[in-house]
């Protein structure tokens, strides 16, 4: 990911000066997708993450605060936002720079893991925190207004296919865009019979989980979350971490029965795995199409759609086999 928002030391400076905190170093981090991040470290020595939302407006990145702060207090691992020394209009944690939204977050100390290190008590303590989190979301009321519907619903993804065509894509590309096409079409006809939660994560990727000095993850990056099914984010966490070559049945199952010991899945959302986890496939696949694909290759980090290609024919190959596979 590129820096997108290249501020400059003053900047930094200014908007860090609102939580109250010094700068005596910054540096631009290249992680994520869509965000500007910086790396701050205050005179005492301590390290703090600044956020700048490239793509959120200031509401949503309150609302994303608010969350996460939500979250925090119900027991969850995740780094709370810090609060501003005033309110400003967007509320306790939502600074402004250059009209962008922006965040100070603690940094936490940890590692991510490499798909070759992934043991099955990692993949179940993953299960287990995603599990958390659906069920501290079920605390969350309307009135709350801490999450909304996905940006990336499956019509938005059709939509987004849509938008590509006819700029002359190199011919893999185009091949692939009409798969999905065709595919993300037939999956738009499908309805739910499971209802949905008041919260997903909708992204819990490896580089989304600290694993932390004291055995326990911290769980990153909720700007993705929303109302859905638990289906579907257990199938993009599972297709996350236990995918290499191809789905690994002991890492898989591993982090159902971590999910299961916290939050036991129902009929209904065992039945929609397979689907919910073809929808992951044409989200992630379409959105790596756009977001990297059609940028400069020298921009920072760099990921493949076609391993969410490869994760498709899998779930093709598996079909109703799927909660079988999995040990369900």
């Amino acid at each position: 990911m590129a820096i997108l928002t290249a501020l400059r030391p003053d900047e930094i400076e200014q908007v860090i000066s609102t939580y109250g905190l010094d700068v005596a170093e910054a540096k631009g981090v290249l992680a994520g997708s869509v965000n500007t991040s910086f790396q701050v470290v205050d005179g005492q020595g301590r390290r703090f993450w600044l956020r700048v939302y490239e793509e959120q407006d200031h509401r949503g990145a309150s609302r994303e605060a608010r969350l996460l702060s939500r979250l925090a207090a119900a027991g969850v691992n995740t780094p709370s936002p810090l609060a501003r020394v005033e309110a400003g209009p967007d509320g306790r944690f939502v600074a402004t720079i250059r009209d962008k939204p922006a965040c100070a977050f603690p940094f936490i100390e940890g590692i991510h893991r490499c798909q070759a290190s992934v043991t099955t008590d990692d993949a179940a303590l993953v299960g287990a925190s995603l599990a958390r989190v659906h069920r501290a979301g079920q605390a969350f009321t309307e009135a709350d207004a801490l999450t909304s519907s996905s940006r990336f619903s499956i019509g938005d993804i059709r939509a987004r296919l849509t938008s590509l065509s006819g700029r002359g894509l190199p011919a893999e590309l185009e091949a692939a865009r009409r798969r999905l096409e065709q595919q993300a079409e037939r999956l738009a006809q499908v309805i739910p019979k499971a209802a949905p939660l008041a919260l997903i994560h909708g992204d819990l990727f490896r580089d989304n989980v600290l694993f932390t000095p004291d055995g326990s993850v911290s769980l990153l990056d909720f700007e993705s979350a929303s109302t859905g099914q638990a289906a579907f984010d257990l199938m993009v966490t599972t297709l996350s971490w236990c995918f290499g070559d191809d789905l690994d049945r002991e890492l898989a199952r591993a982090l159902f029965r971590g999910y299961a010991a916290i939050r036991p899945l129902d009929a209904a959302e065992i039945g929609e795995l397979w689907d919910q986890g073809r929808i992951a496939c044409i989200r992630f696949a379409t959105t790596r199409m756009s977001d990297y694909e059609l940028r400069p290759r020298d921009q920072g980090v760099y990921k493949d759609y076609r391993r969410f290609l490869a994760r498709l024919r899998a779930l093709d190959e598996l079909g109703s086999a799927l909660p079988r596979f999995l040990g369900l």
